[in-house]
């Protein structure tokens, strides 16, 4: 627990530290299959998740959850089905969600060699933004993914999508843990 001194003007970020709002702008079917991975996970953790269009308008009110994956793609052979994706997953506890859209608007790179730099520059967007408002909790983390792939067998009954989203909320599961 952190003790915030008023007498600096320092404050606290979320208000609500118990809801997770998440936003998801990912084509189906990955959608769907990663919105009720990371719901899952956040409601393991006894929180409550928000699953929303507009995170902007949740800025500083909970924890932030959100997902860019620019590009997704696909390969079927005969016997088996592969499904790909590259892109981030952003955590703020303090909610920070204006630092972050306004960084992945502006143009982040997603290539193989600039997604590390494009995940770092959310972070250190966030952290300057919530030192500049005095916000003593400035957690944030950021996973990247580049050309994540997950193929399976057409006879094993398998789902590429469902192992794609697992992975994304695993990183979010340990996100949580370590806030």
């Amino acid at each position: 627990m952190t003790i915030v001194d008023k007498n600096y003007g320092w404050k606290s970020a979320p208000q609500d530290p118990e809801v997770v709002y998440i936003a998801i702008p990912v084509l189906e079917p990955y959608r769907d299959y990663i919105e009720k991975a990371l719901v899952s996970v956040v409601r393991s953790h006894g929180l409550k998740p928000v699953v929303v269009e507009n995170v902007s308008m949740y800025d500083l009110k909970g924890r932030i959850v959100i997902t860019d994956f620019p590009v997704i793609g696909r390969s079927d052979w005969m016997l088996s089905k592969e499904r790909y994706v590259s892109g981030i997953l952003y955590y703020s506890y303090a909610g920070d969600a204006k630092s972050a859209v306004e960084t992945i608007e502006n143009g982040l790179v997603f290539s193989e060699g600039e997604i590390s730099n494009s995940a770092n520059k959310l972070c250190q967007t966030s952290k300057e933004r919530l030192l500049s408002m005095r916000i003593v909790n400035q957690s944030c983390a950021v996973a990247y993914w580049w050309n994540m792939k997950a193929k399976v067998g057409m006879l094993s009954g398998g789902d590429p999508y469902k192992l794609i989203a697992n992975e994304i909320a695993s990183q979010l599961d340990q996100f949580l843990r370590s806030a």
